[in-house]
């Protein structure tokens, strides 16, 4: 293969880093250092620690299947320190997305019955106000460690990645990015006993305002209840916001650690001088299921973020590139 072509796929290597930054994969930092050089030799498999640790430590970071340990991902522990996920200072600052941004619609607090008025319903808090049950079951695992549980993560390339230019690769990048990504049945299981710092950290706060909120609904099943929570579209969330996605959720990327990670990476300024972009978190769902104590059983998150990039490589100008990643986590095995 020719020098100059080995420059091209450099560059559209690096694309992959934005989608993949996630993983913080050292293979896909090597792979850019190598193919910059003209080098034909294969990067060694090694796993990496999160560069989306916004400005703390972790050692908490989203699983990859390249030989390293997988992990969770950032976490946003609102106050707490954790020694697994970085911290989040969901108080401290003012998040960017308000609510009328998020594409606004009307917000659901209960099911069809409830809502009703049917007088079944309203005489049951959870059918009657099904997010307030889930938040208040969550919180009290955040704050006070009431329940320990199993929980694991993972992320997923949703169609193929697509490119303004070179769009021959977009299949073959997509199937690289891919093999970048730890499927469900290969994700970590990350025990968090009752009592300990871990079950507080790797609990969402669960509190967001409703105004983030699309619907939540509840039906009986059981002696217990099936609960789901849909959030409004949010374009860009942050760990360093103080309400919406953050307060719900630890499976998600923040574009400003790319952009960070893309302009301080010595490795990535050689092939990219510019990027920005938006994810957009389209409809992201919580679905939990309670008991008749009102004690959680199992959560699962479900999130789809429509991606764009648009960066100024060297040697080949202004590239853009879309796709969409899905954001996955499960909480189970409850003991309280």
């Amino acid at each position: 293969m020719k020098n100059s072509d080995m420059k091209i796929i450099a560059i559209i290597l690096s694309i992959a880093l934005f989608f993949t930054i996630i993983t913080s994969n050292a293979v896909s930092v090597a792979s850019v250092i190598f193919l910059a050089k003209g080098s034909t030799q294969t990067a060694a498999g090694e796993g990496g620690d999160a560069a989306t640790n916004n400005g703390g430590t972790s050692t908490d970071t989203p699983v990859v299947n390249n030989g390293g340990t997988s992990t969770d991902t950032p976490a946003a522990n609102n106050g707490s320190t954790s020694t697994d996920t970085p911290a989040a200072n969901n108080g401290g600052s003012t998040s960017t997305d308000t609510p009328a941004a998020n594409n606004g619609g009307s917000t659901s607090t209960g099911t069809p019955a409830a809502n009703a008025g049917n007088a079944a319903a309203s005489d049951d808090p959870v059918l009657a106000d099904p997010y307030a049950a889930f938040s208040k079951a969550a919180k009290a695992i955040h704050d006070n460690a009431v329940a320990g549980y199993t929980k694991k993560g993972w992320q997923a390339v949703e169609g193929d990645l697509q490119l303004s230019k070179f769009s021959f690769l977009s299949s073959t990048l997509t199937n690289l990015i891919k093999g970048f990504m730890t499927e469900e049945s290969a994700a970590e299981e990350k025990v968090n006993a009752k009592g300990s710092q871990e079950a507080k950290d790797r609990m969402p706060a669960s509190d967001c305002s409703k105004d983030y909120i699309a619907s939540a609904t509840a039906e009986k099943k059981g002696d217990g209840y099936v609960i789901k929570i849909v959030m409004k579209d949010q374009v860009n969330p942050s760990y360093d916001d103080a309400d919406g996605l953050v307060r719900m959720s630890k499976e998600f990327l923040d574009i400003k650690d790319v952009v960070k990670t893309v302009e301080t990476d010595e490795t990535v300024s050689k092939v990219v001088s510019k990027i920005d972009g938006k994810i957009n978190y389209k409809a992201y769902t919580i679905t939990a299921e309670l008991n008749s104590k009102g004690q959680l059983t199992s959560i699962t998150h479900y999130g789809l973020g429509d991606i764009n990039a648009n960066l100024t490589a060297v040697a080949v100008g202004d590239l853009e590139a879309s796709g969409a990643l899905s954001f996955n986590a499960k909480y189970y095995d409850f003991k309280y």
